[in-house]
């Protein structure tokens, strides 16, 4: 049986972009459909049996009808084909608040096999594909507002609801899994019943945090050590053939010594320039209970955007903008979001020609910035933040001014960049 393993598309990601001419459109909502497409575009050439979403398709719960009908119409192509798409509900596909539709739910309403699920099934679900029954325990993200509003357990610390989600998912896999091998009942789309078979494929796919899990250069370490975890050994229980995750951005699979894979497909495209250096891509997945091993699986690059970091210091030359030319050119900018970056003597800073780094830069998609660093003796004097400054510019400036906050230098300009483009969209509209 041949899957489709894919995750974290965040619709609505609008850092580094700009309006599209043509279309209207934010460019950065543009490079994630581009990105999505081909995706479904590679489920259909691979034939598969089944296209697995294992949640995050929008960037918030609120997505606008613009993304919505993005996700749909790239989707459709699926479906027309027969091929059954499963869609498991991610942390920010669904609401914070308790009785909101989550913004997947509009799925259940489309035409074509669409399986989406926003809490786990109270049994094994049999989905019928063209190579025969595939057995799927789905592990969507856990709502803690859904317990929250019961009595019993209103009054739970963040502790005790972090375990006890945590006890309640392993139990509940456990209890899927005992299905399969003591031959019980699943339930298909239709609501009608079918027998379990331990030999049949198998997939656990989960919107969930595995211990000790690489993070992608953009994800907060924070935010994820405030979620429930889980261990390898705790989903990859037996006679499960492969765990499709979803909510970590770095593609990697946690059990790749052991049976059967635990798999992040990761992110489709890149979201800062902490990200520059990752691949972003998919999975395809072939399953086989009559081959050892079992489950074998590929991964395959997305057309992800570029992003070139281009740093260099120049405080040791005598021709400063060469060195900085030479360092564009021995990147590939073309169709490239790019970050410039040089270090600089005080006394070589009017000897750069912005003109010319700008005239290299040509063939790039988008310059976020071609930034400055001088000597801390000049930065020092520089305590002034303008109107003209960039806002890039504005936050370096002070967080050059302030010690203590050196070390999240990164962090907060990826966060005022993303959080302008989001006042920006709102102003002019821009999706």
């Amino acid at each position: 049986m041949k899957l489709l393993h894919t995750a974290d598309v965040h619709l609505g990601v609008k850092t580094h972009g700009r309006r599209d001419p043509e279309t209207g459109l934010n460019t950065r909502l543009l490079d994630v459909r581009n990105a999505l497409e081909a995706v479904v575009q590679r489920a259909l050439d691979a034939d598969v049996d089944a296209f697995l979403f294992c949640g995050d398709a929008y960037h918030t719960a609120d997505p606008t009808p613009t993304q919505q009908k993005i996700f749909v119409q790239a989707l459709r192509p699926l479906a027309e084909a027969g091929i059954p798409i499963v869609l498991i509900v991610g942390n920010h596909d669904h609401p914070v608040t308790f009785g909101r539709a989550s913004s997947l739910d509009i799925f259940d309403h489309i035409a074509g096999e669409v399986h989406c699920y926003r809490k786990p099934a109270p049994s094994v679900q049999v989905i019928e594909t063209q190579s025969g029954p595939l057995q799927l325990i789905p592990l969507p993200w856990p709502i803690r507002s859904q317990i929250l509003a019961k009595d019993e357990y209103r009054t739970m610390s963040p502790d005790e609801l972090r375990q006890f989600i945590e006890e309640h998912y392993v139990t509940y896999i456990q209890r899927r899994t005992d299905e399969i091998l003591e031959r019980g009942t699943g339930v298909m789309g239709d609501g009608t019943e079918r027998t379990l078979a331990p030999d049949v494929p198998t997939v656990l796919a989960g919107h969930v945090t595995v211990q000790g899990a690489a993070l992608a250069g953009s994800e907060h370490t924070t935010t994820i050590a405030s979620a429930p975890k889980f261990t390898v050994g705790q989903l990859a229980v037996r006679p499960i053939d492969y765990v499709a995750l979803g909510h970590i951005h770095r593609p990697q699979d946690r059990n790749e010594d052991g049976h059967p894979p635990v798999v992040y497909a990761g992110s489709i495209e890149r979201v800062t320039f902490n990200e520059h250096d990752e691949a972003k891509g998919v999975r395809l997945v072939d399953i086989d209970p009559s081959r050892d091993p079992v489950t074998r699986t590929t991964f395959v690059e997305t057309p992800a955007r570029p992003f070139v970091a281009v740093q260099v210091d120049v405080r040791d030359t005598e021709e400063p903008t060469e060195r900085i030319l030479e360092s564009i050119r021995e990147r590939d900018v073309a169709d490239a979001i790019v970050r410039v970056r040089y270090r600089v003597a005080e006394e070589q800073v009017a000897q750069v020609d912005q003109a010319r780094l700008r005239d290299a830069l040509a063939p790039a998609d988008t310059v976020t910035g071609i930034e400055r660093a001088v000597d801390p003796a000049e930065r020092k004097r520089r305590t002034v933040v303008t109107r003209e400054s960039g806002l890039e510019e504005a936050v370096r400036q002070y967080v050059g001014q302030h010690d203590e906050l050196s070390g999240m230098e990164e962090e907060l300009v990826e966060t005022a960049l993303a959080l302008e483009a989001e006042l920006d969209a709102e102003r002019t509209g821009t999706d």
